[in-house]
């Protein structure tokens, strides 16, 4: 038992061709059988190759567009552990900023010590952005200054 069958859009357009080709053919039309199948092949030339890989190329300068207008970046270096004035020559060799957020006065290390930094180690920020840092201290009712300046 067979079921209705609708040939799609794209069988038909390709039967139709088929049966242009076939007619130049049989009726010795060789000339316009020529012509159709060089447009033919121009029109899937231009379909199918020159469209898309313009398409791409554009694609790909904006892309490149878009990658240059970001601001260049850099990796925070690892401070945890290191003196200010260290951690400060580094953090500005990468080419970004320092501000002491906190001092904390209940940690063993030794006066004017990384302890803790924000954004961590490791990760891709702006040049120019700041790293927070926590210093420890010893004596909150007279902090000594951390910074070289």
């Amino acid at each position: 038992m067979r079921t209705n069958y609708f040939p799609s859009k794209g069988e038909l357009t390709m039967r139709f061709i088929l049966g242009v080709l076939w007619g130049y053919y049989i009726r010795g039309r060789k000339r316009l059988l020529i012509i159709t199948l060089a447009v033919f092949m121009v029109l899937m030339l231009l379909f199918c190759v020159v469209l898309p890989a313009i398409a791409l190329s554009l694609l790909g300068l904006d892309v490149m567009r878009e990658r240059a207008s970001r601001p260049p970046q850099t990796t925070v270096p690892s401070l945890v552990g290191l003196k200010y004035e260290s951690a400060e020559t580094q953090v500005h060799h990468s080419n970004l900023n320092i501000r002491i957020l906190a001092h904390r006065y209940d940690v063993p290390d030794e006066p004017c010590t990384i302890i803790f930094q924000t954004p961590q180690a490791g990760e891709r920020v702006s040049y120019g952005t700041f790293v927070g840092v926590v210093v420890s201290d010893r004596d909150y009712k007279d902090p000594k200054p951390c910074s070289s300046h």
